[in-house]
């Protein structure tokens, strides 16, 4: 009888036990089966000359069952689609696929290749055999002038494996394709909302816009390769020809940040220079653009003393003439509003700094001129009650308030420093 509380203590239970460990010697090993893990797969009998992979593709991850709103994933769906239909991953249709691809691109049947490579690719996805069908594909495409669906099939490969062993390969396949359609496009222009439907080298849309895609694709795939810099100053050329300053400047710049070491280095100082100066406005608009324009001039003639010829360097200094006209314009323009406005302390200060820094401008003599014409002027008053002013304006109560404030943090500040003097 079972104890009544603990049945593990039956006399019957250790009878079983020790069957067991009487039978286990006699049939060794045989008797062990390997687990069923919840992600094995099945090995279904050969048929027609095929076999799944017992390989495991990460298309499939441990679990196949997804739960929650993934299990309605279009990607899911799909997956599961094929699998029902026979065609889930298969590494020995994929594998046989690719080697049927190879041959045909060696003999130069490139279309005939182009559907074994997309088998491959549909068959065993996420793995080695899938970058290479990716790269063959490409090449396939490439070869009959497909360079929209090429270029597509690059970036893709790139994309899904970071680190691929093609990828100096890709950069140059996308750069000549961005150098075919800029040229395309110059010779053969479309406006950008006509489609293309006769070409197949060129996109359907927007070739141009395509071809600076294709360039940025070069850098942002491989920042550090050889063309990495070549497509930048590409870009830029493309940006400066068309008239588009600022995408110009922007380019340019980013090569001199980015790429110091690059053999576009001084052109990209002079374009660049050029670049700001065409997308400065006029002295009615913001003025940063000469500013920097300035600047990079200066910087030319100190970081280029050997390289630049003698025509360019004579270009740069007649540059750094013209944009001391255009700030002393800038200058000249501001003095003569607050002139006009009878704010002649402010008029003063700029008609000084236009006869200060800028003496080898005309507007520096009629800035000394104007000068002397208001030097005993006073500023009209624009406030008619002043006195209620002060007494009633909130602007001016702050600014008291933030006054005392500061006064107040200052007189703190002294008494906890030892080394200041006393205050009395």
């Amino acid at each position: 009888m079972p104890h009544p509380l603990n049945p593990s203590r039956s006399p019957c239970r250790h009878a079983m036990c020790a069957l067991v460990l009487v039978a286990l010697p006699a049939t060794g090993c045989a008797t062990f089966q390997a687990p069923a893990w919840p992600w094995s797969k099945p090995q279904p009998a050969v048929t027609d000359g095929e076999a799944e992979s017992a390989v495991i593709s990460s298309e499939y991850g441990p679990t196949d069952g997804e739960v929650g709103w993934d299990y309605f994933k279009g990607e899911n769906v799909k997956k599961r689609w094929k699998k029902m239909l026979g065609r889930g991953p298969n590494e020995v249709v994929g594998r046989a696929a690719l080697a049927e691809g190879d041959a045909l691109f060696r003999e130069g049947k490139f279309k005939e290749a182009i559907a074994k490579y997309k088998v491959t690719i549909d068959r065993w996805p996420d793995s080695g055999v899938e970058e290479d069908a990716l790269w063959q594909l490409g090449e396939c495409l490439f070869f009959t002038d497909q360079y929209p669906k090429a270029e597509d099939c690059y970036d893709q490969l790139v994309k899904k494996y970071a680190n691929t062993r093609y990828l100096d390969r890709i950069a140059q396949r996308q750069f000549v394709i961005a150098q075919y359609w800029i040229a395309l496009d110059s010779k053969q222009p479309l406006p950008v909302i006509v489609p293309n439907f006769v070409d197949r080298s060129r996109p359907l849309f927007d070739t141009r816009g395509r071809a600076l895609k294709a360039y940025e694709h070069v850098r942002l795939n491989d920042p550090r390769g050889p063309l990495a810099d070549d497509s930048i100053m590409a870009q830029a050329n493309a940006h400066f020809l068309d008239h588009q300053w600022m995408d110009a400047d922007y380019f340019y710049g980013l090569l001199r940040s980015e790429y110091p070491d690059s053999d576009f280095l001084l052109q990209a100082h002079m374009l660049g220079l050029q670049a700001k100066l065409r997308a400065y406005q006029g002295p009615g608009y913001e003025g940063s653009m000469l500013d920097e324009a300035s600047i990079l001039a200066d910087q030319i003639l100190v970081q280029f003393p050997d390289q630049l010829a003698r025509d360019d360097a004579a270009l740069v200094e007649k540059t750094r003439g013209e944009i001391a006209a255009q700030q002393a314009q800038r200058h000249y323009n501001r003095a003569e509003f607050y002139a006009k406005g009878h704010h002649y302390s402010s008029a003063r200060i700029y008609y000084a700094l236009v006869a200060r820094d800028y003496t080898q401008t005309q507007l520096a003599m009629q800035a000394r001129e104007k000068l002397d014409t208001i030097k005993d002027l006073a500023d009209v008053n624009d406030n008619p009650f002043p006195m209620l002013t002060r007494v009633l304006n909130p602007d001016s109560l702050k600014e008291a308030e933030l006054d005392a404030m500061v006064e107040t943090d200052t007189v703190i500040a002294r008494q906890t420093d030892p080394a200041s003097p006393p205050i009395y």
